[in-house]
């Protein structure tokens, strides 16, 4: 375990009083959940350029609501923070006109699983935990969100998926001239892959973006002193051998099996391969930078943004280093 971070900075006044009173920062929490329906509104009636960048900055303090929440755990405690989950699901219930689902979900999605995974990072192991329950966490409720509306539309999980994006790539077709047939073509198997992979695609980068405002959290929760709990290195991410014996079961199950099992097995792998890749990236960087190569860090995660097939050998390092701890005898290396 690191120490905790030297020479603590001051919090600002106003935000340390927003952090530490239920009411103000449920109201920031609010706002930040609703930036990106009211910050585009305001960016409406100008230019191109304001408007997208107003929906940028919007989606952008969207995305960081769960870093709101997982800083007020790391510095009000569990109790203090679903008590500001709470006040903020009920503002978005009464905004909804009072239906009760959108309060409910931002209650569990961006209330409890980021609490309950700031909660998990302070203790023992705490960033293979908080990753592990985050990962499950999200992963779950995307399943049961999926089934429940499937159930209510009276079709599989598949076809609810191959009907939402339907009429994106029908509008796409019609704008393909005539005599094409072959990019008709590629537009329709395009279509049919992303039908197949879109729920671990979504799970997976709600993992990415979750998991990554927890670690904000804690870096910023750091810098001001009031973190307490275990401050590993992020370079030490590694899961067990559970996740190793998962991903080898649904890589069976995915050959396997067919129909609805073959597509559960498909997308639950997506997720739990990107938790390996994750841990597989940890070790590549940590080798890196043990050598030294730092140009070669950057190289790596560039290629990784710009060739995403090159996850996959990430996968295989990660699953292998399960077993043998490439990590071990590195030396202790920075973020």
């Amino acid at each position: 375990m690191q120490d905790q971070a030297r020479d603590p900075q001051t919090m600002p006044p106003l935000l340390s009083y927003v952090l530490t009173h239920r009411l103000p920062c449920a109201a920031l929490m609010l706002a930040m959940l609703m930036s990106a329906i009211w910050l585009p509104m305001l960016g409406g009636s100008s230019s191109t350029f304001v408007a997208m960048l107003m929906t940028t900055i919007g989606l952008s303090l969207h995305v960081l609501a769960p870093a709101l929440v997982a800083l007020i755990t790391f510095g009000g405690g569990l109790v203090f923070a679903i008590h500001v989950a709470a006040l903020t699901a009920a503002g978005v219930t009464a905004i909804a006109g009072f239906a009760l689902l959108p309060g409910l979900v931002v209650f569990v999605v961006y209330g409890l699983i980021p609490i309950m995974a700031a909660t998990m990072m302070m203790r023992s192991d705490g960033v293979r935990r908080s990753a592990q329950y985050m990962a499950f966490g999200l992963g779950g409720l995307t399943l049961v969100g999926l089934m429940v509306a499937a159930g209510m539309q009276d079709t599989g999980i598949r076809g609810l998926i191959d009907g939402l994006l339907s009429p994106m790539f029908e509008g796409v077709q019609q704008q393909i001239p005539t005599g094409e047939p072959q990019a008709v073509q590629m537009l329709e198997e395009s279509r049919k892959m992303m039908v197949e992979i879109l729920p671990g695609l979504v799970a997976l980068g709600l993992w990415f973006s979750w998991w990554g405002d927890v670690v904000l959290a804690r870096n910023i929760a750091r810098k001001f002193g009031f973190y307490q709990g275990e401050a590993t290195n992020l370079l030490s991410l590694g899961f067990g051998k559970p996740v190793a014996y998962l991903f080898l079961a649904l890589l069976v199950m995915l050959n396997l099996g067919s129909g609805e099992l073959h597509y559960l097995a498909v997308n639950a792998a997506i997720l739990v391969g990107g938790l390996l890749a994750a841990q597989g990236v940890a070790v590549g960087h940590s080798w890196l930078k043990a050598k030294g190569m730092l140009l070669s860090i950057a190289l790596m995660y560039l290629m990784l943004i710009i060739w995403s097939v090159l996850i996959i050998p990430f996968v295989i390092i990660g699953l292998m280093d399960i077993w043998f701890d490439y990590r071990r005898n590195m030396p202790a290396v920075g973020g």
